[in-house]
């Protein structure tokens, strides 16, 4: 699917593909729904101030309203995709806009050759690489400690977890 959401693909095809993602979210939003459900059934309320399962089933259940909204984001996506012009304009008009993936993060994908015989250390090199990349792209700029502990949360909160980016 990467491969064909080229550049130079039709709007038709690009739309069709966002379609079939959108097509498989239910089954991963119901996924994760059943997790945070499991975790519910294991939840106890006798530490308030020290709580990993309530957390964890904050998380889930932060993760599935986000899953929600993304099959949202993508349906209106899919109709704009269509609605495009299929010829590129030019390069001018898109300075003000990030790219939301570079060669490295492709090739992480698709498993290029050349990076696979590469050396560890170059290996860590591009790793870091592709982390800058991905974060600087992110919609929550800014730096972000390595490890995001997990708040404590009253079990009458509302379940927002915090979004981290996370590498792919």
């Amino acid at each position: 699917m990467i491969t064909r959401l080229a550049e130079t693909a039709a709007p038709a095809e690009v739309a069709a593909i966002i379609e079939e993602i959108n097509g498989a979210l239910p089954q991963l939003t119901e996924l994760v729904a059943a997790a945070a459900d499991w975790t519910r059934a294991r939840l106890t309320i006798d530490d308030p101030d020290h709580n990993p399962v309530f957390e964890t089933w904050t998380r889930l259940a932060g993760a599935h309203a986000l899953l929600e909204d993304v099959r949202e984001q993508l349906e209106f996506a899919e109709d704009g995709v269509a609605a495009c012009p299929a010829v590129r304009t030019d390069p001018k008009h898109h300075r003000m806009v990030n790219v939301l993936r570079t060669g490295e993060l492709l090739a992480d994908v698709m498993g290029s050759g050349p990076e696979q015989a590469a050396p560890a250390r170059d290996r860590v090199s591009r790793e870091t690489l592709r982390q800058q990349a991905a974060g600087a792209t992110s919609p929550h700029t800014g730096p972000i400690p390595a490890a995001t502990p997990m708040r404590s949360a009253s079990p009458h909160a509302a379940p927002a977890p915090p979004r981290t980016s996370r590498s792919r």
